[in-house]
């Protein structure tokens, strides 16, 4: 998908205001609001590509099945596995969260 595919479904999705997308992590499907990522203090470049629990102060490990708890998880988009499942030029991301 093109970068320019993917902000027009974005905003078909959830309208022009971008603070209020929403991106499901593809391992613990926690959904996060861009707004999320920006309270949590997180990167603006983390939104729909890393868990936003990486930058709360209370998340589970990514990868750790044991851990039951429903809340979001540390998983890191650049890390050793990657599970992003969508392409936008080159680049995987998080899919939306609708």
């Amino acid at each position: 998908m093109t970068r320019d595919e993917w902000l027009n479904l974005g905003e078909k999705l959830f309208g022009k205001d971008v603070m209020q997308w929403k991106f499901k992590c593809p391992y613990c499907g926690h959904i996060a609001t861009v707004a999320d990522y920006k309270k949590a203090v997180a990167p603006s470049s983390a939104a729909g590509f890393s868990c936003v629990g990486r930058w709360m102060p209370v998340c589970k490990e990514a990868f750790d099945d044991k851990d039951k708890r429903k809340i979001p998880c540390n998983y890191a988009g650049g890390g050793l596995i990657q599970i992003n499942p969508v392409d936008v030029d080159g680049t995987k991301v998080f899919e939306f969260g609708v």
